[in-house]
This record gives C-alpha cells, structure tokens and sequence, in this order.
C-alpha cells in the first residue's frame, strides 16, 4: 500500500484524495460483490478466475497510467470492481480442490509462499525504480502481470486442466 500512497503523491494528490481514492474503491468491490453474485449461475469457475484474475492485473496497469485523480480514482474502481470477481473464483476453485483435512496448512503455505514473493517482488521494484521513474517501473510490472495472468487464463480454459473446474451437485 505504501507503493500506491507514494505514487499518488507523486501525482500532485494529497492524503485526502488518497483517501477518497481507497474509499472509492470499495464502492468498486460492493459492486463488484453484487455483480459476481448475481453472475454465479451464468459463468463458470474458468470465467471467473480468468476474467477476474486478467481485469484485475488490466486494473493496476491503468491505476499506474494514470496521470490525475480522474483516471485513478476509475481505475481504482475498475480494480476493486473485478478483485471480486478473481477472489470469488480463487476462493471457490481453493475449496473445490483442497481436502479440508489440509485446507489449513495449504493455505498457511500459500500465503507464506505468496508473502514472500510479494517482499521479493517490491524490494526489486523499489531497487528498479531507483534507476527509472516509479510510475514507468509500475507500469512495466502491471504489464508483465498482464501477460502472465493471459498465459494462465490460457491454462485454466485448457481441457487438459476441465476436472479442476467441473461443477460437482
């Protein structure tokens, strides 16, 4: 969170407007809680975790193109709006997949395993944007999640991967 407060003041906003930003975006999730609600019966766990998980990366590159509070705060609708969508899909696919006499471990690792990635993956960007301007960094970064999330969406619609996603009544 640190990374985006010190990107928008960089954008000439202040604490206020970071904090009506962030707030915005919670409207973005409850409508986004509301829509994946109302769109659980229409698409399937694949569109969930692929349109979730692609719009989502899609959402933090336009959050670090933006260039005032205008595009910010729409992007930071725009991202809160479609998380829902990847978290419901996560969460469904994790439940669906894990046995529940693991389900605590597993998670325990996964996030250890993703905390840690996280603490890499911001010591190389504050390192990288020592070098170029943090918005350029962000943007390359966003971008680079946009074409992984492409290739895993790519596998999570695959046949090879159908029994991982296959409703079970």
């Amino acid at each position: 969170m640190r990374i985006w407060k010190k990107y928008l003041l960089d954008l000439g906003l202040s604490d206020q407007m970071y904090g009506l930003i962030v707030s915005i975006a919670g409207v973005g999730a409850l409508l986004g809680a509301v829509a994946s609600a109302a769109f659980a019966k229409r698409f399937s766990l694949q569109m969930y975790l692929g349109i979730g998980m692609i719009l989502t990366a899609v959402g933090y590159l336009l959050f670090y193109s933006a260039v005032g509070f205008l595009t910010a705060t729409g992007a930071f609708i725009f991202l809160g709006f479609f998380m829902t969508f990847g978290n419901a899909g996560y969460d469904t696919f994790y439940q669906k997949n894990v046995p529940t006499t693991i389900m605590g471990r597993f998670g325990s690792l996964a996030s250890m395993f993703q905390s840690l990635l996280q603490i890499v993956f911001t010591f190389i960007l504050g390192l990288v944007s020592e070098w170029f301007s943090l918005q350029m960094v962000a943007i390359g970064f966003a971008s680079i999640a946009v074409f992984v999330t492409l290739i895993l969406c790519i596998q999570i619609v695959s046949k090879q991967h159908k029994q991982y996603y296959e409703e079970v009544n």
